[in-house]
């Protein structure tokens, strides 16, 4: 009886402990989780890294080392032979940085070291054929180009780096799971606390029923805990009116039950009703605080998430226009224009590539999308005159929100208009700026889109850097045949020439013969 009775006056303090309780092991559970979230955004960046670094493979060392020798062939110019050179000192360092990241993933690195060791027996054939093309042996230098073994070792790349993406996908689909599996324990947590809230509830209700004397202090005591853990509206209740304590506390459970089902379902602009700025200090640590932080906290990351989605398909899409269009200039310009002015929303754009002449450097219109016509009657713009000029100058992104007077208008069938935003982004790789891209829009450009614009401006600077070495590389060979045909064209004026006074000699010898055979007569 005695223990009956102590239960009985002490039962709200027991329930108010397992509530405590409760809520500090749902905060452990929930740092524990968020610990779970950021391990395994880490494992995906890492995975993300290693498929990087195997692309690189192909896209810079690989592709580095064919350019270059076959410049080199052509001109001897050692300048030309820097990027190859540049490979064969960083090969070991870029394999020995993919090895690490899949030793800590206990991958087998057997097939990365025969890879590695067939990139040295390349360079060394490479090496070979530098020095054959330096002996001026051309029959054997296009006997050892003809041998392409660039292309086994392209080969034996796409099998391994196959192989290495598909173990980083894994990798990256595992930590998606564990990822929203801890989201889900998240969500999980908070209904078991409902579930245990709802019958606490319905106890000190009954309590307040059969206890008038302990009524008052049991309301009190319940509107501070329900104030303090779930929701504070900052408006006066009355104690002494249980219906509308009570009520108010069912309905922050319902509104608490709602809030988390909408998240569940991926609603993130669900909003807690009577939450607003008067008192948002005071529901800092309340489940309703807690709920609209962890909502505010999802839903950044799901505009990140899908940011870098959509980053990463605007890359891959790019790169590959970029790739198909790099032979010839006047269409990578216009599909680079067009491209990046539609997927950034973008109303008008233009690129202004670089030229380099023996007078001076100069920035020149080589694609525009959309621009008014009296905006660009100069397509040619001197260093460091105007925006884009010293954009180039400066090497750093130019963001206008206010454009000068008469800048630029956009024009359409209903009238024209002054853009919100404008965007000038020098295109570098490798630290050299090879064109400016300059966009205007009605609307602000985002971070994300000038991150992208940079990003994409590498693929584009790298890809001019590419069609330049080869319009060079076509200058070097033309002019090397037409002096050979030259020199066929002198060899052969002189054999005509020595012809034609073999045959005078040959007639002075015979009339001499004769006036001396006349004279003997």
């Amino acid at each position: 009886m005695k223990l009956l009775s102590f239960a009985r006056k002490k039962s709200i303090i027991v329930i108010i402990s397992i509530v405590s309780l409760l809520l500090i092991v749902n905060a452990a559970l929930i740092y524990h989780n968020k610990n779970i979230m950021v391990k395994n955004n880490q494992i995906k960046l890492k995975a993300q890294q290693v498929n990087y670094l195997v692309g690189q493979l192909i896209n810079d060392l690989l592709h580095n080392l064919d350019m270059s020798i076959r410049g080199y062939g052509i001109t001897k110019d050692e300048n030309l032979f820097n990027p190859a050179t540049s490979v064969i000192k960083s090969v070991d360092e870029r394999f020995d940085e993919i090895k690490i990241s899949l030793d800590s993933q206990q991958y087998k690195v057997d097939s990365l070291e025969n890879l590695r060791e067939s990139y040295h027996q390349y360079i060394d054939f490479i090496l070979q054929m530098k020095k054959v093309a330096d002996q001026d042996s051309t029959q054997l230098f296009k006997k050892m180009l003809k041998e392409d073994r660039g292309l086994t070792l392209y080969n034996q790349w796409v099998d391994v780096s196959a192989k290495i993406i598909s173990h980083e996908n894994e990798i990256i689909v595992q930590a998606n799971k564990e990822y929203q599996s801890a989201i889900n324990n998240n969500l999980y947590l908070q209904a078991i606390i409902l579930l245990i809230g709802l019958p606490t509830m319905g106890y000190v209700i009954y309590k307040i029923q059969h206890d008038d004397r302990q009524r008052l202090s049991l309301l009190a005591k319940l509107m501070q805990n329900n104030r303090k853990y779930i929701f504070n509206s900052g408006t006066t209740i009355a104690i002494d009116d249980p219906e509308e304590v009570i009520e108010n506390s069912i309905e922050n459970l319902q509104q608490a039950s709602e809030f988390i089902e909408n998240i569940a379902n991926g609603k993130y602009t669900a909003e807690w009703a009577g939450l607003n700025a008067s008192n948002v200090a005071l529901n800092e640590t309340s489940l309703a605080g807690r709920l609209t932080y962890m909502r505010e906290q999802l839903k950044q990351m799901k505009r990140d998430e899908e940011r870098r989605l959509w980053t990463n398909e605007g890359l891959t899409t790019f790169s590959e226009t970029v790739r198909n269009h790099q032979g010839e200039l006047t269409s990578l310009s216009n599909e680079v224009i067009r491209f990046l002015t539609r997927y950034l929303g973008a109303q008008q754009g233009g690129l202004f590539v670089l030229r380099e002449e023996e007078t001076g450097s100069f920035l020149e219109l080589a694609a525009a999308y959309a621009f008014d016509r009296k905006k660009f009657v100069e397509r040619r713009i001197e260093i460091g005159v105007g925006l884009i000029g010293q954009a180039y100058l400066e090497g750093e992104t130019t963001l206008l929100t206010k454009l000068p007077q008469g800048y630029t208008y956009i024009t359409s069938g209903m009238g024209e208009a002054t853009p919100g935003c404008l965007a000038i982004v020098p295109m570098k790789y490798n630290g050299k700026i090879e064109a400016i891209i300059e966009l205007a829009s009605l609307e602000k450009f985002e971070d994300h889109h000038i991150s992208f614009l940079e990003k994409a401006g590498e693929f584009v600077a790298s890809a001019l850097q590419s069609v330049r070495t080869t319009e060079k590389m076509r200058e070097l060979l033309t002019t090397s045949q037409r002096q050979t045909e030259e020199m066929r064209a002198v060899e052969e004026e002189l054999r005509q020439n020595l012809e034609e006074l073999q045959a005078t000699q040959e007639a002075a010898s015979r009339n001499k013969n004769t006036e001396e055979n006349t004279g003997t007569v």
